[in-house]
């Protein structure tokens, strides 16, 4: 539910300043209360309704500045009386008094995109002159009973790599739920001094583990890049059900109540189904198999997994199979997801092949599906053809790289692969 395009920060990170040319994006002016109350009667009120979240090629905002922001979290509260709330801000106006409105239309559910906890941090990295109150929010967070998840767009080589470790420590004991580590991203466009160092994720990694002898609270990096499908947690929420259990980091999830995930994603989704599941965990401390029973909540069992591979996936892409009688099928995919769909397909019958599409048009380090561009997948079909003969029957696309009418981000439409081919081209749900 996008509010406004608004911010009152220029982030160094901000993915909207480093667009090539030919992106399509629309800056939204704050909606009027008569438009917030039209957008209502689209949304979905069995599905939690997120504010403040880039996710379209509409340019988000701080949804606090708009001016009637807690007005129309009274209207949705109003229309949807039960439904979560997940909302993202910069922290930049989560006052006391702003938290104990907030704290009155639950449920709901902040994500705090902290970056640092200190002045100069903040406003190195943000531009934040007046950083005081988004250091604070932390804390108004938890006095206001507010559960919230900590984030930060890792740049060390800005900050600092004590700045960096303060901030992970002071969300973790200010009562974060999750902190997320982001990689920053950057494009062909991205001045060189604002580029990531090489080998920074296998740094980060290891920084990671460090502060993890610190905290018990789940430090999650991001993008995910999974190398398997073992449903291997994550992190433990602290006083979760799942940690009252005993779970930790490593554990793998065999079973749960007698079915065994085929991903991490599936993991996730069996244990998290409010009321009493069964669970058969390999311990990896102890090398052996335990079995447990675990009382779910409406708000999860406090386990985390990192994204991997959605089985609707595997379903999907055989019915698309049958559906075409196709012998030999093409399955192109992003650098991020290539290992965790290629060990999903390995799971299909029928002659499969997967090949890893790079990002030329953002270019930099850019490798998530949802960036990649027509002329991406026409560039990657190319280069595969020419060392590869023998005639294909189908090719599958990622379908998060397209919106509703099958246009990518600069506008072409994906059937232009199918031209230059050949061969008939499908995506999947952009939603999986």
């Amino acid at each position: 539910m996008p509010l406004t395009s608004r911010c009152n920060l220029r982030c160094l990170f901000c993915s909207h300043r480093q667009n090539p040319p030919g992106v399509e994006t629309w800056f939204l002016p704050p909606l009027k209360l008569d438009e917030v109350d039209t957008l209502l009667d689209f949304l979905d009120g069995e599905r939690k309704i997120v504010i403040g979240e880039s996710a379209t090629r509409l340019i988000e905002g701080e949804p606090m500045t708009h001016p009637e922001f807690l007005e129309i979290l009274t209207r949705v509260r109003r229309r949807f009386p039960s439904t979560p709330l997940e909302i993202t801000t910069n922290g930049t106006f989560l006052t006391a008094k702003v938290a104990g409105v907030m704290a009155q239309l639950g449920p709901l559910e902040i994500n705090l995109s902290l970056n640092s906890a200190s002045p100069i941090g903040r406003r190195k990295l943000m531009g934040d002159k007046e950083a005081i109150t988004a250091i604070a929010a932390p804390l108004v967070l938890r006095e206001a009973g507010i559960p919230y998840h900590g984030s930060l767009v890792a740049m060390p080589w800005i900050t600092g790599w004590q700045d960096f470790r303060k901030t992970i420590l002071y969300l973790a004991r200010s009562g974060a739920r999750t902190i997320r580590i982001f990689l920053p991203g950057y494009t062909r466009l991205t001045q060189p001094e604002m580029q990531v160092p090489p080998y920074f994720r296998e740094q980060m990694e290891r920084e990671l583990e460090y502060l993890r002898g610190q905290t018990e609270v789940p430090l999650l990096l991001e993008p995910p890049e999974p190398k398997d499908l073992s449903p291997v947690v994550e992190g433990v929420i602290p006083a979760s059900p799942a940690h009252r259990a005993g779970l930790k980091r490593g554990d793998v999830i065999l079973e749960v109540d007698g079915r065994q995930p085929r991903s991490r994603v599936e993991a996730h989704r069996m244990v998290s189904r409010e009321g009493n599941r069964r669970i058969v965990v390999f311990k990896k401390q102890g090398q052996m198999a335990i079995a447990l029973n675990l009382k779910v909540p409406k708000d999860g069992s406090g386990l985390t997994f990192t994204w991997d591979l959605d089985p609707d996936v595997l379903d999907i892409l055989n019915e698309k199979q049958r559906r075409h009688r196709a012998g030999h099928i093409l399955v192109m995919t992003s650098e991020l997801a290539y290992e965790a769909v290629k060990g999903g397909i390995s799971l299909l019958p029928g002659e499969w092949e997967i090949v890893k599409v790079k990002n030329i048009f953002f270019g930099g380090n850019i490798a998530c599906a949802g960036l990649l561009t027509t002329e991406d997948y026409i560039a990657a079909w190319r280069q595969w053809s020419a060392v590869n003969f023998r005639p294909l029957d189908l090719i599958i696309l990622p379908g998060i790289s397209f919106d509703f009418f099958g246009n990518d981000l600069t506008g072409r439409h994906y059937s232009v692969l199918e031209t230059v081919a050949g061969v008939p081209v499908e995506t999947l749900d952009p939603n999986i």
